[in-house]
């Protein structure tokens, strides 16, 4: 297990980050529109949004990662199919 998250970090192969107009597009978005939001928040409010900003991040990472491993899983037991006498 400790190869594939290895491999999911970046730590035996490079990942880098999307470049998909989709992706690029929504994160543009989403920084413009936290940084609006942050104009009329208060300084406990601020942090506060940045808690649940983290949180999110976290609970994302995570996710992307059992996604990952399951992806990896799934395309392992695909070869063993392949292999097999039949």
């Amino acid at each position: 297990m400790n190869t594939i998250q290895d491999l999911y970090y970046g730590r035996t192969y490079e990942m880098s980050i999307s470049t998909a107009p989709e992706y690029q597009k929504l994160k543009v978005l989403a920084d413009k529109n936290e940084d609006l939001l942050r104009e009329t928040l208060s300084d406990e409010q601020k942090e506060l949004l940045d808690k649940l900003t983290e949180c999110i991040t976290d609970i994302s990472s995570i996710s992307e990662r059992d996604m990952f491993i399951a992806g990896f899983r799934l395309g392992m037991k695909l070869m063993i199919d392949v292999m097999k006498d039949e």
